[in-house]
């Protein structure tokens, strides 16, 4: 991953802010806006905290970890499962920075081009109308391809940031970023293979481990 010019680096500094889009690994019909809030570790490291709005009050949505390609090519398979890609979320405009120039924009989203995303949403989808976030975590993912992503979802977003998500992906094709083939492994589901979160109950020792007495 080249260096990203622009902003500080360290993980208290938030300095990228990505709006896209997820769906909740195992249904695409669950799908959702995210705000990303990204702080750049190191130049093959972004984490990012994510929100349902991009404005204030907004509801803490999940995280997100982005790797560059060489680090995810050095994940093992089960781990590779985890992680979507981005090249199509970047080629087709529905990741977005509001506000960043153009000329930043575009730097950006030319190295966010071959990086990937795990990605896990602390309010689940089916909580979604409820005031607090109840149950566990759930494994989302990012789109692939033209008709996936419904068009009510981009149309509410452009509507919010004041953008035009055809002409963000028409642009982007001017400047020369371009599809690339994810790594194999990445994007799972669409081999059938759908992993999600899940409660195991086990039998637990609670004095291991404490000292005597306790």
């Amino acid at each position: 991953m080249d260096k990203i010019p622009y902003g500080q680096i360290g993980a208290n500094n938030a300095v990228l802010f990505l709006n896209g889009f997820h769906f909740v690994n195992g249904d695409m019909s669950h799908q959702m806006q995210a705000n990303h809030h990204c702080a750049i570790v190191r130049d093959n490291f972004i984490q990012c905290v994510l929100y349902d709005s991009g404005f204030s009050p907004a509801r803490l949505r999940g995280i997100e970890y982005i790797v560059d390609n060489e680090t995810f090519q050095s994940f093992p398979g089960e781990e590779k499962q985890l992680w979507h890609s981005h090249s199509y979320e970047v080629t087709s405009g529905s990741l977005y920075e509001p506000g960043l120039p153009q000329v930043v924009d575009d730097a950006i989203m030319a190295t966010l081009l071959t990086t990937y995303g795990k990605t896990f949403h602390t309010w689940r989808w089916d909580q979604r109308e409820n005031s607090i976030p109840l149950g566990i975590p759930e494994l989302v993912m990012g789109f692939t391809a033209d008709s996936q992503l419904h068009p009510n979802e981009t149309q509410r977003r452009d509507a919010t940031f004041g953008v035009n998500s055809t002409a963000i992906r028409k642009h982007r094709q001017d400047v020369g970023i371009r599809p690339v083939a994810p790594i194999p492994g990445a994007d799972s589901w669409r081999q059938g293979f759908c992993v999600q979160l899940a409660l195991a109950n086990t039998t637990c020792n609670i004095t291991k481990g404490l000292p005597a007495g306790c």
